[in-house]
């Protein structure tokens, strides 16, 4: 009794374990098909159909197995392995897709929206600093340049008031009823001269001003320039970086892990390494589970399946033995018959053809008396 609990309840865990593996293997397979094939029900029938035959395979391999190689032959036995050994692969594969999609750099993402908002928060801050500094030096050229117009008109302005003062009080000065004599122009022409001279310093400085602010401006915009094209570079070392060894962009728990381990065995594995091996481990175990699940409970139950499968036979074999001598009695009825039916006819056709010959000779008879 409690063996045959302990068989069943073998067998059982070992279905359960086997339908389990099973479904999470054809889940991780749809999944990762979804992103190949459409429409999804190609995707859900392929994925079905395929984990549905690695099973089957895997059970008929090992129930043939069971039986003669004469029921297992050669060819047969490499085909299958050719198939299982190609679903198994396929399987394995997705389990690495699906695996690798979680666990490799799971923030990575973020953690480049964050480096590439810093680069273009430390460009703005720069670039207003440039802007503040320029602006400080607008500033100052700006009091340089106004303290040097007040200066050249203050030089000038002495001179011009003098001469305006001057040209005033020879304006009193009237000689026959003309007061522009010759004094009065000569003092006009020195202040017309005086004027034209101020006039052209002032021009002078202003063109001399407007070139030193469009330089300043020109090297405000040259910095810009460089800035922005040093922002595009860095946002470009950003977007091609892989962050492969970042702690902040893997997985805290594996960052956790493989400091431990460096610490107890100095040896340094890389989030991308453990995150392969990982996804393999998982993937075989996950496989090897399915074969090895349904391959003993396959195994276990092969003597009653043979004989299942061998009275299942017999059966059948009667049952075609029967309905063949039924077949062949029924056959031999029907040509018997037609022998029958042939020599009735053949009877008929002779009493015919003798009725038809003596016919003319009994008319004969009453004639010749």
């Amino acid at each position: 009794m409690r063996t045959n609990l302990f068989f069943t309840g073998s067998w059982a865990g070992q279905l359960l374990v086997g339908c389990g593996l099973f479904l999470c293997s054809f889940l991780i397979e749809y999944r990762i098909l979804l992103h190949f094939l459409s429409p999804a029900l190609l995707a859900l029938f392929l994925s079905l159909t395929l984990e549905g035959g690695k099973v089957a395979a895997v059970i008929w391999h090992y129930y043939l197995g069971y039986l003669s190689a004469e029921a297992y032959p050669l060819s047969v036995r490499i085909t299958s392995f050719l198939f299982r050994f190609g679903l198994f692969a396929l399987s394995m594969l997705c389990s690495m897709l699906f695996f690798t999609a979680h666990l490799d750099r799971p923030n990575l993402a973020r953690i480049r929206k964050q480096r590439l908002a810093a680069v273009m928060a430390s460009s703005r801050d720069q670039a207003d600093r440039i802007r503040a500094r320029y602006a400080g030096r607008r500033k100052l050229l700006l009091e340089r340049q106004q303290r040097e117009i007040a200066a050249i008109t203050g030089r000038h302005a002495g001179e011009i008031a003098t001469l305006e003062t001057m040209l005033r009080r020879e304006m009193d000065n009237v000689v026959n009823g003309v007061f522009r004599g010759p004094r009065y122009r000569e003092i006009d022409r020195r202040l017309q001269g005086e004027k034209e001279l101020l006039a052209r310093e002032l021009d002078t400085a202003r063109q001399r001003h407007l070139r030193a602010a469009n330089a300043m401006e020109a090297r405000l915009d040259q910095e810009l320039a460089s800035l922005r094209a040093e922002t595009a570079r860095q946002r470009q070392q950003v977007l091609r970086a892989d962050f492969a060894t970042d702690p902040e962009v893997n997985d805290p728990r594996i960052v956790a892990l493989l400091t431990t381990v460096d610490a107890i065995f100095h040896h340094r594995w890389q989030p991308l390494q453990f995150v392969f091996f990982f996804s393999i481990l998982i993937s075989l175990l996950m496989e090897a589970g399915i074969m090895l699940a349904f391959a003993t409970i396959t195994m276990a139950i092969a003597p009653v399946l043979h004989a299942l499968h061998v009275k299942e036979l017999e059966k059948e074999t009667v049952r075609a033995r029967a309905e063949g001598a039924v077949e062949q009695e029924t056959i031999r009825h029907r040509a018997a018959m037609e022998q029958v039916r042939r020599a009735g006819d053949r009877i008929m056709e002779e009493a015919g053809i003798a009725a038809r010959g003596a016919g003319p000779d009994r008319d004969a008879g009453p004639a010749a008396g």
